[in-house]
Parts: C-alpha cells; sequence; structure tokens
C-alpha cells in the first residue's frame, strides 16, 4: 500500500461545450523529493450545466468506501453576480475511473452557496463543503462559509451555521470573515469533528495560514499561521487544498495548485486544544503556527504558467 494524491484541473479547454476536467495521480513522497511524475486517471466531462464553466475545486477522499469525489465551486468565474443555483458531485474519480455525477437537493430551498474558491473533505456521515472568496475585487465581501452534503444519492445540501441570515443562506455573505478553499478532517480520532482548513493566498491581505473548523457551528478559529522549516513565513500565494492521510501514522499535506506539495507539522497542539481557540504552540502576540516543507513538485501540464489551475486535493491509500 502507498499513499496517493489527486488533483483536478480546471476546464483545459473552455471554447468546447461543457467543460472537460483532467484528473491525475501521483504517489506522495516520504521525504523532500525533487519533481513527481503525475499520471493522468481521466478526464470528467460535464457536458450540461448550468453555468459555461463549472470546475470541480473540492476533492475528497470517503474513508468508508475509500473513493473520491469531487464538489463543484459555487460562483460562475469572472462575475460578480451570478451565483451556481447547482450543486453537483461527483463520484468516483480515482482508481477505477468511473464517475457518476449527483445534485444534492437544496436545504432550504433558496440556499445559494458563496464564494469563488471551494474545498472538500468527508467524514464518517456527511461530506463537507468549504466555500470562500478571497478578494472583494469579485464584489462581495472576503470570508467562507462551510457546507454539509449527505452521502445518499442525491443526498441534500445545508449550511452549517447556528442562525444563518437570508444573505448567508443565499450566498451574498459569508458566516465567517477569514477565507479558506482547502478542508481536511480528521477520521482518525473519536467523534470526526476535528477538521482544519487551509489558505494559501495573499488576496485577502495576509500570509499561508490554517484555522481549526468546527463541524457542528461551521465557525473557523483564530488563524494558525504556516512557517517554513527555517522559521520564515511561508510565502507562497495560489489557491490551496488539505488532506489528512487518515490510515496509519496520520499526515497532513497541502497542495498548491501550481503542484507544489507541502508536508505540514506542529498543528498537533493547536488541533488538540479545546473549542476554537488556539492550543500550546502558540507564537509572538498568541497566534498559533505550524511547520511546511516542501516534499516537491508535481509536473502537472500548464501549471506553473497558470493556464491550468489545479486547485482541489485529496489522499487515497492504494
Amino acid at each position: 500500500m502507498a499513499l496517493y494524491g489527486y488533483t483536478i484541473g480546471e476546464d483545459s479547454n473552455p471554447n468546447t461545450s461543457g467543460n472537460q476536467l483532467p484528473v491525475y495521480r501521483f504517489l506522495i513522497p516520504s521525504a523532500p523529493t525533487g519533481s513527481i511524475t503525475p499520471t493522468l486517471v481521466g478526464t470528467v466531462n460535464l457536458t450540461s450545466t448550468a453555468t459555461p464553466r463549472i470546475d470541480l475545486e473540492g476533492l475528497a477522499t470517503n474513508p468508508t468506501t475509500g473513493r473520491v469525489s469531487a464538489v463543484n465551486e459555487a460562483r460562475v468565474s469572472g462575475t460578480t453576480t451570478a451565483i451556481d443555483p447547482s450543486v453537483i458531485v461527483v463520484n468516483n474519480v480515482d482508481v477505477p475511473f468511473a464517475p457518476a455525477t449527483t445534485s444534492p437537493t437544496r436545504t432550504p430551498s433558496d440556499l445559494r452557496r458563496f464564494g469563488f474558491e471551494s474545498g472538500a473533505d468527508f467524514n464518517r456521515s456527511a461530506l463537507y463543503n468549504i466555500s470562500g472568496n478571497p478578494s472583494t475585487e469579485n464584489g462581495v465581501p472576503v470570508g467562507s462559509s462551510l457546507y454539509r452534503i449527505t452521502t445518499a444519492t442525491p443526498g441534500a445540501i445545508s449550511l452549517v451555521a447556528a442562525a444563518p441570515t437570508a444573505a448567508q443562506r443565499q450566498g451574498t455573505q459569508p458566516t465567517n470573515s477569514q477565507f479558506a478553499d482547502g478542508l481536511a478532517i480528521d477520521n482518525l480520532n473519536p467523534g470526526n469533528t476535528r477538521a482544519l482548513a487551509s489558505d494559501f493566498s495573499t488576496r485577502d491581505g495576509d500570509g499561508a495560514q490554517l484555522y481549526k473548523v468546527d463541524l457542528l457551528t461551521g465557525q473557523l478559529s483564530a488563524p494558525i499561521a504556516l512557517r517554513t522549516p527555517s522559521g520564515q513565513a511561508l510565502n507562497v500565494n495560489g489557491d490551496s487544498g488539505l488532506s489528512f492521510t487518515n490510515f496509519g501514522s496520520q499526515r497532513l499535506i497541502g497542495w498548491l495548485e501550481t503542484g507544489a506539495v507541502y508536508e505540514i507539522t506542529g498543528y498537533q497542539d493547536e488541533l488538540a486544544a479545546s473549542g476554537l481557540g488556539l492550543g500550546s504552540a502558540g507564537g509572538a502576540n498568541g497566534a498559533g503556527f505550524a511547520t511546511a516543507t516542501l516534499l516537491g513538485n508535481v509536473n502537472l501540464p500548464n501549471a506553473v504558467s497558470g493556464a491550468i489551475d489545479y486547485e482541489g486535493f485529496t489522499i487515497v491509500n492504494e
């Protein structure tokens, strides 16, 4: 058995009808290495969609079945007002590649997701999707919201919030003022409710960070700053993915849309702390921190140039 990462590209040919989204698989190294060679698993074809372009930005591995699912982004790329009313979940995009789509029922019926970026992960009862907006340039506030998707077919999607407002339900306001677009749920420990979210973007005015996520209330903690092994701030800027290995010796792996793979350590005290406060690893001014070590770069077509963004990320033990 070995750990494999999966990622999915944005629409590689926006001039055609529908969406063609390539899925790649690559070995997760056990220690820092140079370049990592991926293998094309298949291409997801979304030929009938509610908008001209839908990207499957959230990738997640079901701990019960071991299969990978993908969730589409919430808002139409390049617009400030159009909110995609449909939620598309594409199952079985791993090996063996056999994608099938389902559209969960929105509960309540006026539910619209917030944000332009998306991350996802399963616990043992549902698929969770964090959806956020990193920049006011998009015409909506900076922030993020958490959604729960039941695993039945087609299932139902609901906003995770104690008392959501009409604007939060309809996707024009976030439930959190912090932006995050990667999600990892800890399924090795009892309860399956411990989770972290990631933000490697500087467009929201800060650096690379993690947040604790409360899966019961949808709230994010104060930030956990990411540092390099030498103690410097992790200087990156891009959409992120995040995944726990959730089997064997637990590892937390971060992902940058250009193909950079990071192992994150030192988060353990933060995640173990009660509630949404930070743990005992606090630094200056009480801010928590963790260390991100570059494991390698996956050589994905047109990733470094930015012609294709690879935003979704998950790990499978195969």
